[in-house]
């Protein structure tokens, strides 16, 4: 049984919903089955007259755990560039995804990639969906990330082992990045087949992703807004709306408190906002109007950047309101120290039960409860509740 999955991410509602770990199974019995997350599927087996439960996961290498991202917590990469962008050709535009268009354009105009599986929406129902494109033509007409949830993973293994690719871009939220960076980490050999295709991971700034029944039940039910209306949605940085954009150029726009419902359970516990394990990052966050920021935080991410730039198809500058940037960190680090409390708790009780746990309990709760010295005050550690 995939037992840390279960136990750790799962029933703590802390899903990713990559869909890396479904993806991996080399066994393929994990699967999607409408839920928060994937469902290890049930099977039997027959000795005689006799029928019974087969565990699946049995002489496994569990593929699956060496994928999720939610199996460890995650330092930044640090940012070696942050710009202000705006994609160039027939239609200027500095929105994200019209931003990560010019950059895979370029970069499989040049022959730098030789496909990109990235999170779209059908045009006519706005359905998510993962899909694997390799032509400049595809690319251009894809309307990219929309912020409604779909395990990017699902075209993984038809863009590596069905259609032979090499040199992949993964475009998805910050946990999909998270995903890839775990999976590189990984000595396990078997996995190199996914870790020497996928050449480039970008990521869009990221509060939360929603489920897909927002858009029939908000946008159309409730607003009587047709999908296939819908020229792009939208997301604030501060989340207080979403809005869909027409093709007339009118808005809709979507309050927070009717959206918050349909946020996945598993963005709860994400701290990352601004892609720190990807290559590049892109989002409005910081940039002036009509641009939109990239973060490059890797050597390959520079290369991208770059490339786009030479070919034309993209424009820079260093005019981004770093100030910004920091402040959204910082509340990152607030649900990181909000993390830290509801992890001890969940440690406090299994330290009921189990004695060996009670001292990794104790350090925790020093380590998280203890107050700042003052200035000319001893130099020791309060250890007990008067710590507080």
């Amino acid at each position: 049984m995939v037992k840390r999955l279960e136990t750790e991410v799962w029933s703590l509602d802390t899903c990713a919903g990559c869909g890396l770990c479904v993806a991996t199974c080399s066994k393929q019995i994990l699967e999607w089955d409408g839920g928060d997350h994937p469902e290890l599927q049930k099977r039997t087996k027959t000795v005689g007259y006799t029928k019974g439960p087969l565990d699946s996961c049995s002489f496994c290498q569990k593929f699956c755990e060496e994928a999720c991202p939610r199996l460890e917590r995650w330092a930044p990469m640090e940012a070696k560039m942050m710009l202000a962008a705006a994609g160039r050709g027939p239609v200027k535009s500095g929105a994200p995804n019209d931003v990560i268009r010019a950059i895979l354009t370029a970069g499989r105009s040049a022959g730098l990639l030789d496909g990109v599986v990235m999170l779209d929406v059908d045009p006519w129902d706005l359905t998510p969906v993962a899909r694997v494109v390799s032509t400049v033509e595809e690319i251009v007409s894809s309307m990219g990330p929309q912020y409604l949830w779909a395990p990017v993973f699902d075209a993984l293994n038809e863009a590596i082992f069905e259609r032979g690719m090499e040199n992949i871009a993964v475009v998805g939220t910050p946990c999909s990045a998270q995903a890839i960076r775990k999976l590189r980490s990984s000595t396990n050999s078997r996995l190199e087949p996914y870790q020497d295709a996928i050449r480039l991971t970008i990521a869009v700034f990221c509060t939360g992703i929603y489920r897909p029944d927002l858009i029939r039940e908000v946008l159309v039910d409730r607003m009587d807004v047709p999908p296939e209306q819908v020229k792009r949605l939208e997301i604030s940085p501060d989340r207080e709306w979403m809005r869909a954009v027409l093709w007339d150029g009118s808005v809709r726009t979507i309050p927070r408190q009717q959206a918050e419902g349909y946020t996945r359970p598993g963005c709860g516990s994400c701290d990352d906002y601004l892609g720190e394990s990807a290559d590049l990052a892109v989002g409005t966050l910081g940039a002036p109007e009509g641009t939109s920021t990239i973060i490059v935080r890797s050597r390959i991410g520079d290369v991208f950047v770059r490339n786009a730039v030479q070919l034309n198809l993209l424009e820079t500058t260093h005019r981004v309101d770093k100030a910004a940037l920091a402040a959204a960190a910082e509340e990152k680090d607030r649900r990181e120290r909000a993390l830290a409390f509801k992890d001890l708790q969940i440690l406090m009780l299994d330290a009921l039960a189990d004695p060996l746990k009670r001292s990794e309990a104790i350090q925790q709760f020093v380590r998280l409860y203890r107050t700042p010295v003052r200035s000319g005050a001893p130099q020791e550690v309060r250890t007990g509740c008067t710590g507080c």
